[in-house]
């Protein structure tokens, strides 16, 4: 039997409708079952991202990327981005970095077993608690090897002149063991940081971290707060994150070595009532304070709101006013940039979208939609001609850091199946890309299967330049998904 889907159909299989009438290039790879329950999870902060899985080629990377064993990411002079492991354990790599994920193991215990091996740049690790004995964390650099059970720090891995590498770890918690390839162990306690060229053995001791410029935020208990770096790294009370090179959370506070200058974004969320609650901004040098900012707000439950200052470096750090504080309706909205379409109904959203970008030209803006929007929208979308062979029913759109997730069930004319299928995001070369993976549909065969993707490829290829957005950053967040960019 010849399987006839209708557009719509396909659409709603691969997501199509989080951008009504948007655009969208589909890659479609069958038979890829890795799920982020033993894997690492890829966000793009900027673009210029690539991943190599296994013995393929390097490829531009998208948001929700799966990485597992052998996989390598590598990032360009522009590109940044965060693996998140299953244990909660994050790594930032920074611009110009090289890592790859030599093994990634879950154990039956349910503890983890992880060696990165990188080559070139920086990158900074916050690390869970080990939960067993057997677990491991550790990065492997051309000089040296960092192991840990629990801590945060950042490695430096930089190519002299002379062709030799040298290699410094900076321990901000917890406490390191680095063993050099020539020989010898150094310990590397929380404030101290130690540096291990080719051929040289482990130096004794670690060296005293000297005191620098930093950025302390302290809240009002019982509100959750993070703030977003310039670079897209988060790190705060509201989510646990640690992604910001050198930040750490103790309680209501948050911490941040060695700041860089810019924008920082501050997001807030109460699970209770709180009156006149605040949060304090001190750029600090040692111990003294050269700038500083209060924000103080009436919380009503739920409240999810965002403001944000500037910055700045120099002989005398500043910390700017606080932008005029607005309430926004998903982490994604406290990311987005520039005019912020997050109201009404998708489709509504969207057409404000293309008419502002019609009028308005080199412009940042940003498409936000919740994963409830998007199941609402798709639901009232499903076809329900009964000449179509196959129809969709109860479907359900879930979003996180590693995809859209969806359930529901085909109907056909042979039998109701349930149907499951994951989709990721991102930018290349300014366009919205979009990738369906661990597609399946009960037992239907693969012939079927592939009439599905001949018919997903020549759909959606039309609407490959119709997005009204060059696209720089896709946010796949839990419950939301963002684009950001400029109008054409």
């Amino acid at each position: 039997m010849k399987l006839k889907l209708s557009k719509r159909l396909v659409a709603v299989l691969v997501i199509l409708l989080v951008f009504v009438g948007g655009g969208a290039f589909l890659y479609f790879p069958r038979g890829n079952n890795l799920s982020s329950a033993v894997a690492a999870t890829l966000a793009i902060l900027n673009t210029d991202i690539s991943a190599q899985k296994g013995n393929g080629d390097f490829a531009p990377a998208l948001d929700g990327e799966l990485l597992a064993s052998g996989d390598v990411v590598k990032s360009s002079a522009n590109g940044r981005a965060v693996l998140t492991f299953f244990d909660g354990s994050t790594l930032t790599v920074e611009t110009g970095s090289i890592v790859k994920v030599t093994t990634l193991n879950r154990l039956a215990n349910g503890g983890i077993q992880l060696t990165i091996e990188q080559s070139l740049g920086r990158t900074w690790a916050s690390v869970a608690k080990l939960k067993t004995p057997d677990s491991k964390f550790e990065i492997k650099t051309p000089t040296s090897t960092a192991s840990v059970r629990g801590t945060a720090f950042e490695t430096i891995v930089v190519q002299n002149p002379d062709g030799s590498t040298s290699v410094t770890y900076k321990a901000d918690d917890g406490e390191l063991a680095v063993t050099a390839t020539a020989g010898g162990q150094t310990t590397v306690p929380a404030n101290t940081a130690v540096t291990v060229n080719t051929n040289q053995q482990a130096p004794a001791t670690a060296a005293p971290i000297p005191p620098g410029p930093s950025l302390r935020l302290t809240g009002t208990p019982g509100l959750g707060y993070a703030v977003i770096a310039p670079t897209g790294t988060t790190c705060g009370s509201a989510g646990n994150k640690q992604e910001i090179p050198g930040c750490l959370v103790n309680g209501d506070v948050v911490t941040i070595r060695e700041p860089v200058a810019g924008r920082y974004v501050l997001m807030m969320t109460s699970a209770t009532a709180l009156t006149n609650a605040t949060v304090k901004i001190d750029a600090l040098r040692g111990a003294a304070v050269e700038g500083t900012q209060t924000f103080t707000r009436t919380f009503a439950l739920g409240d999810l709101v965002r403001t944000a200052f500037t910055y700045a470096a120099g002989a005398t750090q500043t910390v700017g006013a606080l932008e005029p504080a607005e309430q926004i309706t998903s982490v994604c909205g406290a990311q987005a940039t520039g005019r912020v379409f997050s109201a009404g109904t998708i489709d509504e959203r969207y057409n404000l979208l293309k008419s502002f970008s019609a009028a308005n030209k080199n412009t940042p803006v940003s498409l936000v939609v919740t994963d409830a929007e998007v199941t609402a929208s798709a639901n009232k979308s499903l076809t329900t001609d009964s000449s179509q062979p196959a129809t969709v029913k109860d479907l359900k759109i879930t979003i996180d850091g590693s995809g859209l997730h969806l359930t529901g069930n085909v109907v056909t004319p042979i039998g109701t199946f349930a149907a499951t299928a994951d989709v990721i995001a991102g930018p290349v070369n300014g366009k919205l890309v979009l990738r369906l993976r661990n597609f399946t549909a009960g037992p239907l065969p693969g012939a079927i299967l592939d009439q599905i993707q001949t018919a997903v490829e020549s759909g959606l290829n039309d609407f490959t330049n119709t997005f009204p957005m060059v696209v720089r950053q896709v946010a796949l967040r839990s419950g939301c998904l963002g684009v950001m960019g400029t109008t054409p």
